[in-house]
């Protein structure tokens, strides 16, 4: 048997009740788009996924953008009327080249690898016409519900304000085909005379009838399906997805003294025995060396990197720079589009005046120097090797090596021993 996959991505939505003019497949969650967590794990079974199309269509040009300059070999086709999951699947399956196809919504970063490999190994296994995930919920979950019969054969899944007794196995929406089976069955599903759309979920029950062979594979463990259809939803995935980060975290030797106040993104890398205190965000492309201490009331922004034994303290923010070895940023301050070499002392208050109204602008310090207290640095400007500013000064032009500044504007006073 040909155990070649192909993917169809239901992403075509408006997700209406998150109350956004924008697609929910490329909401930023944690420093990426929703849809690259699942993309990311799709791409990790490369093995037997061999193609991905993915459905379009609310503002599509704009998913085409964002979801293609980083994954280029996938295939986009558009839903032109959203009428449902079973319309958007069939508009998808005219780009199938395999003879199985696996179906997930794009709004589910949280499906694990192991999930999906062992749903694809027991259809194949098991010769299933259908196979799909099932998992146990709360009677609070929306997910519709897996019905079976005396025999524990599946019948139908129906949504929970239908349910006649209370059934808690619930269906993921994740599912995989044998492709022929899939085109011949989509014709039967009719549109829900409620909702005037045509669900995917309506075809279990068809192909039961038919007396197809319908696998499930169960996981208890039902955090992975959490989809996002309201704005506690985007809170709740991304609550998940930032405890998945930090646990990932821990394993490499970084202590976090409270992981529900600090906020990391899916590419942040700490070295071992750094410390990170509480109330810090990190954002994406951050990069940490070894014993640092980050914290508390810290924001470090993007493409920053600090270095081995930095130190940066409260209620400091540090934004597209470099902090060198052993620099200490403590209190109060703004490092923005700054090069700090080793041994830097950023004094309380400090700020680097980056932004002129049109441009950013660099700001060098060399390695030892000293930037006293409430100094304003007004980029562009370097600070020389060993220099020092005096408290409250304002740094308009650049500071030669051993000098000592003062004033505002900032004028040599003497050289520093």
């Amino acid at each position: 048997m040909e155990k070649k996959i192909s993917v169809i991505i239901l992403g075509a939505g408006r997700a209406k009740r998150l109350g956004l003019n924008f697609p929910k497949v490329i909401i930023e969650v944690g420093g990426q788009p929703l849809v690259f967590y699942l993309l990311d794990t799709l791409f990790s079974l490369k093995n037997l996924i061999k193609q991905i199309i993915f459905v379009v269509g609310f503002r599509k040009e704009l998913v085409k953008e964002v979801v293609g300059k980083k994954y280029p070999g996938i295939e986009f086709v558009e839903q032109k009327v959203l009428n449902g999951t079973a319309k958007a699947a069939e508009i998808g399956l005219k780009k199938c080249k395999y003879s199985h196809v696996l179906i997930l919504c794009g709004d589910m970063p949280l499906v694990e690898k192991k999930t999906l490999l062992n749903l694809l190994k027991l259809h194949f296994k098991k010769d299933a016409d259908c196979s799909f995930v099932t998992t146990s919920v709360s009677s609070e979950s929306d997910l519709g519900r897996v019905v079976r019969d005396k025999n524990n054969k599946v019948i139908k899944i129906i949504e929970k304000i239908n349910l006649k007794k209370e059934i808690n196995e619930a269906n993921s929406g994740i599912y995989c085909f044998k492709k022929d089976i899939l085109e011949k069955q989509l014709k039967k599903v009719k549109m829900d005379r409620r909702k005037k759309e045509y669900f995917l979920t309506q075809l279990i029950e068809i192909l039961a009838q038919e007396n197809l062979k319908i696998i499930t594979y169960f996981l208890k463990e039902n955090k992975q399906f959490t989809g996002v259809n309201t704005p506690s939803d985007l809170i709740c995935v991304y609550r998940l997805l930032n405890q998945k980060f930090i646990e990932q975290t821990l394993k490499k030797g970084v202590r976090i003294l409270d992981p529900y106040t600090t906020f990391l993104s899916y590419d942040t890398k700490i070295g071992k025995n750094s410390i990170i205190y509480p109330f810090t965000f990190i954002e994406k492309n951050v990069i940490i060396g070894d014993n640092c201490k980050i914290g508390p009331f810290v924001h470090i922004r993007e493409n920053t990197v600090i270095k081995k034994g930095a130190q940066i303290g409260n209620f400091a923010e540090i934004n597209r720079s470099y902090i060198g070895e052993e620099s200490k940023v403590k209190h109060f301050s703004y490092l923005g589009d700054a090069y700090l070499e080793k041994k830097v002392n950023i004094g309380a208050g400090v700020v680097t005046a980056n932004y002129d109204g049109k441009r950013k602008n660099k700001t060098y310090i060399g390695k030892d120097a000293f930037i006293g207290s409430d100094t304003i640095l007004v980029a562009p400007v370097k600070i020389g090797k060993n220099a020092l500013t005096g408290a409250g000064s304002v740094v308009t032009k650049d500071v030669k090596k051993n000098s000592i500044v003062v004033g505002v504007p900032a004028k040599f006073l003497k050289k520093r021993s």
